[in-house]
């Protein structure tokens, strides 16, 4: 199982973090989160990265060109859209050599046929749940609705992981999740994590996965 985390953006709680060699590291480009990177992202710490931790940008409802200009400013692996984006916009990032994550939130009536369309666009979906915000909402959606989904592409799992209902993963055992995400719950406040409790999550999945 491999694990990202989220919303990350104060320099030595990164380097802290990159101790753990989580298998992805997300940084939020979006003004309206609480977690935004803004211009405190330091691109030369981001360049120092082993390629076991991937850097993962994520945007909602960004200018392409944004996007792509901080591709390549911080060297990001992939770019997660967390937004409305549509298929075409998947593909003009993908036709440019950028992996995509493509972030859907479910809800009990969630429809999976509108993931179609993106196919052949994204290198992974990402389920997160439902709420006010556009992640970040620390909730956790019933996992058992992925049931209705065919699993053709890898995806990742959010939306309020923590320590207390991580052994409800094994309710999702037989489907194609690639990692799971966490951001809130592993919080010391919004944008600094608690690095201890995410050693324990990680030898813990590590314990799981033997």
């Amino acid at each position: 199982m491999k694990l990202k985390v989220c919303g990350m953006r104060e320099s030595a709680n990164i380097s802290e973090l990159l101790k753990l060699s989580p298998d992805f590291m997300g940084f939020i480009f979006f003004a309206k989160s609480k977690r935004d990177v803004a211009d405190s992202l330091d691109a030369e710490l981001l360049a120092s990265f082993p390629d076991s931790t991937q850097k993962v940008g994520v945007f909602v409802n960004a200018e392409l060109d944004f996007v792509k200009g901080k591709v390549e400013q911080f060297g990001l692996d992939m770019v997660q859209l967390h937004g409305d984006e549509r298929p075409e916009y998947c593909f003009d990032l993908k036709s440019k050599g950028i992996k995509v994550i493509k972030v859907f939130s479910v809800a009990e009536s969630f429809d999976f046929n509108q993931l179609e369309a993106y196919k052949p666009y994204v290198d992974f979906f990402l389920f997160d749940t439902k709420g006010k915000e556009r992640g970040g909402n620390g909730v956790q959606f019933d996992w058992l609705i992925l049931k209705g989904y065919d699993q053709e592409i890898q995806f990742f799992l959010s939306g309020g992981i923590d320590l207390e209902n991580l052994e409800q993963l094994s309710e999702l055992k037989g489907m194609n999740l690639h990692a799971i995400d966490v951001n809130s719950k592993f919080e010391i406040e919004p944008g600094l994590k608690d690095v201890g409790r995410l050693k324990e999550l990680k030898e813990r999945l590590l314990r799981a996965s033997q």
